[in-house]
Parts: structure tokens; C-alpha cells; sequence
């Protein structure tokens, strides 16, 4: 059974993030790259579908919706116009409890989750911090693996307070986007590596449960961060 590989990137379209507008549209196609490379090398064992979130306090727009990686096409500069506020948790709560819901029923699956922002929240109406704390608690027990990457904040106590363990900080600039976006396809493309190889180990063995993989995913992942960053 191949592995359903669902990469979820939300992405802050705030009006603070015009000045990095390109360097986060290149940051984005990179990863894309990254995805789809990721799947030619790993057909046998892995699916790869990309969702994309921009948001801002006007709209919560989908550029990609749990899309093929195949499917999907580099992110041009009329698809991502920064604009107003951040409402980060109401972005973060829409988009988890909808792929939660969609994912429920699929086996074998993993959701790698990456948050960009280069400001603080602000504005989010429906979700308060304390419930996306308790629901990313609740997913990483379900085996996803989060990441929050930002910019103008202390990243590490923001993560900290939505309970997420990696976290990375840029400066916002085009240099900085660009080295953290870097950063985060070589982790991707580690952690992908051993699910292939896990995915290849359990085939000799007994098979797990739903629930002993996701906490291995988990623990791969959370690897697959600290390696990366211990290469600074």
C-alpha cells in the first residue's frame, strides 16, 4: 500500500509580505520542485498531493486543494497579491480541520504541514490560539508533522504556543526567504527518503497499525528537521 503524502503549505499574504512577494513565489515553486521530484523517485512507494492556502483578512483563497503534484503548475505572480491583515489562526483551523476530514478515511497517510508569516496574528475571528494549540496537539498525535517558519516575531515561542516542535526564522528579505525555503525542501526531501525506506521495511515485516505508523512518521520527521539543522 503506497503511502498518501499530503504537503500542505499556508502561506501569509498579509500586506507586510509585498516586499518578499517574489522571493515567496520562488520559495513555493522550490518546494514544488522539490514534490515532484520527490515523486518520480518514490512512485512505489508514495503519492504526492500539494495544497496551497494564501490568506489574508479579505480571503482564504486554495490555489491547490489536496492536488495531484502532477497536476499542479508553478505559482505565478497574479496568484499571490499580499494584501491587509493576518488572521493566522483562523487560516490554520480552516485548513487542518478540512484535510483532517478528508484524510480520516485513507489508511496509510501522512499530512506535512508548513506555516509561513512574516508578522504576527491579528485579525482571525473564528479560531482563537488556544483551540489551534489543542487541534495541532491532536494531529501530531495522528501522526502529521507541522512546521512554522517566521519572520519580525520570536518564532520559537510562537511555535511553542500553538504546540508546534520545528520552527524556523528568516529575515524577511528575499535572501532570507530564499535560504528557508531551501531548508525546508532538503527536509522534505530527507524525510522522504525514510518514509521509502520504512515504507520498504515494513513490507519484510508484520504490518503496523494506523496508529504505531503515524507515530513512526512523526518520529521520522521530527528526525529528518533536526538533521537539517544541525548541518548549519
Amino acid at each position: 500500500m503506497k503511502t498518501q503524502v499530503f504537503n500542505v503549505v499556508i502561506l501569509d499574504k498579509s500586506g507586510s509580505m509585498e516586499v518578499i512577494r517574489k522571493a515567496a513565489i520562488d520559495g513555493f515553486n522550490e518546494t514544488l520542485a522539490g514534490i515532484r521530484k520527490a515523486q518520480e523517485k518514490y512512485a512505489d512507494t508514495q503519492d504526492h498531493f500539494v495544497s496551497l492556502l494564501t490568506f489574508c483578512g479579505c480571503e482564504k483563497n486554495y490555489v491547490f486543494d489536496r492536488t495531484p503534484v502532477a497536476d499542479t503548475h508553478p505559482l505565478q505572480i497574479d496568484e499571490y497579491c499580499p494584501c491587509c491583515s493576518t488572521p493566522l489562526y483562523d487560516a490554520m483551523g480552516f485548513t487542518l480541520a478540512s484535510m483532517r476530514n478528508y484524510v480520516k478515511k485513507i489508511e496509510d497517510h501522512v499530512v506535512v504541514v508548513t506555516i509561513i508569516t512574516d508578522g504576527m496574528e491579528n485579525a482571525s475571528k473564528e479560531y482563537t490560539g488556544n483551540a489551534v494549540k489543542q487541534l495541532v496537539e491532536q494531529l501530531k498525535g495522528e501522526g502529521w508533522t507541522f512546521t512554522y517558519m517566521g519572520a519580525n516575531q520570536d518564532v520559537t515561542e510562537v511555535a511553542f504556543n500553538i504546540s508546534i516542535r520545528n520552527s524556523r526564522s528568516f529575515v524577511a528579505t528575499s535572501a532570507g526567504m530564499k535560504s528557508t525555503m531551501m531548508k525546508d525542501t532538503s527536509t522534505r526531501m530527507n524525510f522522504f527518503s525514510r518514509l521509502a525506506q520504512f515504507k520498504q521495511s515494513e513490507s519484510d515485516g508484520e504490518p503496523l497499525s494506523s496508529a504505531e505508523r503515524g507515530e513512526c512518521y512523526a518520529a521520522m520527521a521530527d528526525a529528518a528537521f533536526d538533521e537539517e539543522e544541525n548541518n548549519k
